[in-house]
């Protein structure tokens, strides 16, 4: 009897536990999923009115008020009216100190964020990337303004140094802040060419460092939208307000902005506003001169673009130029096949120093990526260092090239 009713049970409990024949538990469920979709992009509000503008003026170092007080409908004041006027002449508009069409279209152009003329009354400066916002000094602003009246490339600063104290800097794109436009490597390459771009000109050496602690790095990039980074400035969405940097830090992308890779055409090219934002860093402020990549706004990329020579100047004023001599450097003409068997010729300039080589590629106006490069790894049969000349005979029967060393070829 108690055996029979220990099996009754028994046969209970399994056929409880056994699977039922009901709706099966489903693995995803209905749920909000904006965290794992592109959030939409943001619009900048155009300024289009008289508070616009003042806002505009105030926040970019052209008046002092930092708040407009008057009314929509009032006539534009006499000290408003002289801010207008300053920045129409430097964006050659006819200074009539109205805001008319033209003003406002210029106004509205995509830019940088950092102020034009001098500091704006309470401006809330960047912190770094992922700390909370903090009360920081207005200093690094000051000293990336030009001085009144004059240039970017005009008299020393007398002030604090607005340059690094050493010359190998680091600089790292921050792993939670990608872009969502461009893969990741793009967005190294680029910022890798846009570096190299001032190391060009300067004896600045600038690395790639993803393994060292945050703090340890000089230079971090990354992107974001409105509220940003931990960043204390907002940005405005599409249209206006680019990027910001701050002098000896950080830069922060407005990652609603439509950057672009090197191969477009259309939108912001990302390479050119890194390489603005980097001058930034490295302590230049904006300047109007026509040609220069510190000009506040954005100019679409041409198709050989280069930094200019104010820009040079301006940055070796800080850091100073590269110096040395080198051993020789020589054109080198040659016939090559490309991929369709066409014969073509390429044209390169070669810089030799001691056991080291340049290579200009001259229909890219700059050095191999990569450069320099030991003479053993890019030559053969000639000395590995001290090349004294070259000379190449070519002729309609004769294609030959020597390399001196001494009394020796």
């Amino acid at each position: 009897m108690l055996a029979a009713s220990g099996l009754r049970l028994t046969l209970l409990l399994c056929w409880l536990l056994a699977p039922q024949p009901t709706q099966p538990e489903r693995l995803f469920h209905s749920r909000d999923r904006s965290d794992l979709e592109p959030s939409p992009v943001s619009q900048a509000k155009p300024i289009a009115d008289l508070h616009a503008a003042q806002r505009f003026l105030s926040k970019y170092g052209w008046s002092e008020e930092p708040r407009p007080k008057e009314s929509a409908g009032v006539p534009v004041g006499s000290t408003l009216a002289q801010a207008v006027r300053r920045f129409q002449k430097a964006n050659r508009l006819p200074a009539s100190g109205e805001l008319d069409l033209p003003t406002l279209a210029a106004m509205n152009r995509p830019r940088c964020g950092i102020p034009d003329t001098k500091l704006p009354p309470q401006a809330a400066l960047p912190t770094p990337l992922g700390l909370r916002p903090r009360a920081r000094q207005k200093r690094f602003l000051q000293m990336l303004l030009p001085k009144p009246g004059g240039q970017h490339e005009g008299t020393p600063d007398t002030g604090p140094s607005r340059a690094f104290s050493k010359k190998t800097l680091t600089w790292r794109l921050v792993g939670d802040a990608y872009s969502s436009q461009l893969s990741v490597e793009e967005q190294r390459y680029i910022f890798r060419l846009a570096f190299r771009m001032w190391s060009e000109v300067t004896p600045l050496d600038f690395r790639e460092d993803l393994t060292a602690p945050g703090t340890m790095v000089d230079i971090k990039l990354g992107f974001g939208r409105g509220r940003h980074l931990g960043c204390s400035r907002v940005f405005d969405g599409s249209g206006q307000e680019f990027a910001h940097a701050w002098r000896l830090g950080e830069i922060h992308f407005d990652d609603d902005e439509h950057f672009t890779p090197l191969s477009s055409d259309t939108g912001i090219s990302l390479l050119k506003v890194a390489v603005h934002e980097i001058g930034h860093v490295l302590g230049l402020p904006h300047t109007y001169r026509a040609g220069s990549i510190m000009q506040p706004n954005y100019i679409p990329q041409e198709p050989a673009f280069e930094l200019d020579w104010s820009d040079r100047k301006a940055i070796q004023r800080l850091y100073g130029s590269c110096e040395g001599s080198f051993d020789t450097v020589f054109d080198w003409i040659r016939k090559e096949r490309n991929q369709y068997g066409e014969v073509r010729v390429r044209f390169n300039t070669y810089f030799f120093r001691s056991s080291w080589y340049w290579l200009y590629e001259n229909r890219n106006n700059r050095t191999r990526y990569g450069d320099p490069l030991q003479i053993l790894t890019g030559w053969r049969g000639i000395p590995m260092q001290s090349i004294d000349a070259f000379v190449h005979v070519w002729s309609w029967g004769k294609d030959e090239r020597y390399f001196f060393k001494g009394i020796c070829f």
